[in-house]
């Protein structure tokens, strides 16, 4: 796809989901995204994301609804694996656009919003030992170098 790829996701630290957001999807970029995340339910595992919206656009009204129809779709598989996220937004207007996202559809998972990399990892390494993942969120913490 040419251009700036709009989301990367990064599972090398498997439960934890790594999610970086950079700028506004097209359409077709957007249904990439969903896609992409719906492979992650699949596997029918715990896990809990890191959402990087640091960089991130506001999303046009069409694929914010387009959010909530998917999000409502996989509901029985997000909360099947879903431990939580995490989402790291430092701008008032994101965390409003958020807000907004979440009052058309409530999240069935845990979630926090920091402006920060390292309580949104903290916060996922709790969600991990919470669930009996103890040896995953050891890794996680040593490899952020994270305090216990």
């Amino acid at each position: 796809m040419p251009g700036t790829r709009f989301c990367t996701f990064d599972d090398s630290l498997w439960p934890l989901l790594m999610v970086r957001v950079v700028g506004v999807a097209s359409p077709p970029q957007f249904e990439e995204y969903l896609e992409e995340s719906a492979s992650f339910y699949r596997r029918r595992q715990p896990y809990v994301i890191v959402s990087d919206l640091l960089q991130v656009g506001m999303l046009p009204a069409e694929l914010r609804r387009r959010q909530v129809e998917w999000t409502t779709l996989h509901d029985g598989l997000i909360r099947e694996s879903l431990l939580g996220n995490a989402f790291i937004i430092n701008t008032p207007i994101f965390r409003l656009g958020l807000n907004v996202l979440f009052h058309l559809s409530p999240p069935t998972w845990p979630y926090v919003v920091v402006p920060r990399m390292e309580p949104a990892l903290a916060w996922a390494v709790v969600r991990l030992e919470e669930a009996g993942l103890r040896e995953h969120a050891e890794r996680v913490r040593r490899h952020f170098g994270l305090r216990p």
